[in-house]
């Protein structure tokens, strides 16, 4: 069995760390707010709920937000953007985690590669990266995806090691968060 790579230990335990039980969230809990914002105006909110996704206990965590030709978004609008991903956690607005917040010009030959995720207050990670990659239909922004990268192991976060990553921003407890290395 794989080992997931986010693990915790209880504060003050001196006994090592052992790995995290199954998450206290699901993702029918979680609403995933991506936003696209350009220089010349246009912007884009994109809602999508976490119970439309399903994923196998072997998947990797992805949120794929496809079709956004639609909106006309050009790329020549598209010289400085802002793209955030914030997560809502049971659909009240009141507890909202934002995990990007980047501004930098679209360029699909770059990745969209964040080094610095937040960590949940009172709690320590390290090694998380979000992974946004953006595509274009012809001029036109067309498709956004989003994941979570550990760089210790070089390896896409599953939907559980996802979601005991979110957990944390909404769910109090006595844990310290560690990046298994």
């Amino acid at each position: 069995m794989e080992k997931s790579p986010v693990v915790m230990a209880e504060e003050g335990e001196h006994s090592g760390a052992k790995e995290l039980a199954k998450p206290k969230i699901s993702m029918s809990d979680l609403m995933f707010v991506i936003g696209v914002h350009t220089t010349k105006s246009k912007k884009l909110t994109l809602v999508e709920s976490g119970k439309n996704r399903e994923f196998s206990h072997n998947d990797r965590f992805q949120i794929e937000i496809v079709d956004l030709s639609r909106f006309e978004v050009p790329k020549s609008s598209m010289d400085d953007v802002m793209i955030t991903w914030e997560v809502v956690y049971k659909k009240d607005w009141q507890n909202v985690a934002t995990i990007v917040k980047a501004r930098r010009s679209l360029d699909t030959n770059l990745r969209w590669l964040f080094n610095d995720l937040p960590a949940p207050e009172d709690l320590i990670r390290s090694g998380l990266t979000a992974d946004v990659k953006v595509s274009l239909n012809g001029d036109l922004l067309d498709k956004i995806s989003l994941e979570i990268f550990t760089e210790s192991d070089k390896r896409y976060l599953s939907p559980d090691d996802t979601l005991r990553y979110l957990q944390c921003f909404f769910i109090s407890k006595n844990y310290m968060y560690i990046q298994s290395l």
